[in-house]
């Protein structure tokens, strides 16, 4: 057991630094668990860090009560915004003729019932092109002095307010969707996600892909998501666990997955068996009992100055 240094807070700051600048080159997740284990080993009482929870805060350590929760398991999806097809207007003119006319641009916001063009009909008489509801324009044919027929869409008009969110499902994987299952919806790493629930999944599979594909109607009154963008859907399938972890948790020490429990002013790491891994939350199938607090934050930390002050006694 190591007894606390007067300047084990300098050191404590010391690995902090040190750890930054380590992520700054490039080493790997240190939050990731190191895999299922069936097993777990009594954990060595003698290996501790003698620091209180009130001491580690400042460097973003956390600490809660092991306990019941939801594993976030799920399923990630490719996809697609799209405008919502059931708020898409394709305007044609009513009579064959000549553009005189053009008064919107794609890009354009437009208001129901708002001019988009005059056509000069082949009896010279002429007649106006107008937006069926408030919208984007988001396509356009129309030339002014061009010829027009009834055939032809002279605008595609939008409303933006809501988009589809169109994920590709495979056929392996369509067992595992079904309408009214959350998706947290990312368009980028590192992007705010946004979530909705599937609200619609094709009845067929299309014979050259082999995929279906799944909806989700997401608001979108700031036109943050644009039509075309490419996108990346988590379904999420929670089930219940007697104990439940962040991942970030976890760390590995000795090639074991350990959580850190916290008794006073002692942090020891503890050999957990992982079950099953969500996306952000894990099964501990034993190792921690409901009630043992532990850290669920900054474990990175801890597992630094575990090394670094076991690296000093040795020295």
């Amino acid at each position: 057991m190591r007894s606390r240094s007067p300047n084990s807070r300098a050191r404590l700051r010391a690995t902090v630094v040190t750890l930054l600048a380590s992520f700054a080159f490039g080493c790997g997740d240190p939050q990731m668990p190191g895999g299922n284990e069936e097993e777990t080993e009594i954990a060595d009482e003698s290996r501790a860090i003698e620091r209180s929870p009130e001491e580690l805060a400042p460097f973003g350590v956390e600490f809660a009560s092991a306990g019941p929760g939801e594993v976030d398991l799920g399923l990630e999806l490719p996809g697609e915004i799209q405008p919502n097809a059931d708020r898409v207007a394709h305007i044609a003119p009513r009579f064959s003729g000549i553009v005189r006319e053009v008064r919107k641009r794609v890009g354009d916001s437009v208001r129901a019932g708002e001019v988009l063009a005059v056509v000069e009909s082949e009896t010279l008489a002429p007649f106006e092109l107008k937006s069926a509801f408030a919208g984007t324009v988001i396509e356009k044919t129309a030339t002014p002095g061009e010829a027009i027929g009834r055939e032809t869409t002279a605008f595609v008009v939008a409303d933006l307010s809501t988009v589809w969110a169109t994920f590709t499902v495979y056929q392996p994987d369509l067992a595992f969707i079904r309408p009214g299952q959350a998706v947290r919806i990312h368009e980028s790493p590192g992007q705010p996600a946004a979530e909705g629930t599937i609200s619609y999944i094709t009845p067929v599979v299309d014979p050259t892909t082999r995929a279906a594909s799944a909806r989700v109607v997401l608001p979108n009154p700031e036109g943050a998501w644009r039509p075309g963008a490419f996108i990346t859907g988590y379904v999420v399938d929670p089930v219940r666990a007697a104990v439940a972890a962040p991942r970030a948790a976890l760390q590995t020490v000795d090639g074991r997955s350990v959580v850190f429990t916290e008794a006073g002013s002692r942090i020891t790491p503890r050999p957990v068996s992982v079950g099953r891994a969500g996306r952000t939350v894990v099964e501990i199938t034993s190792g921690l009992e409901p009630g043992e607090r532990y850290a669920v934050a900054g474990t990175f930390l801890l597992k630094a100055e575990l090394e670094k002050g076991e690296a000093e006694e040795e020295e």
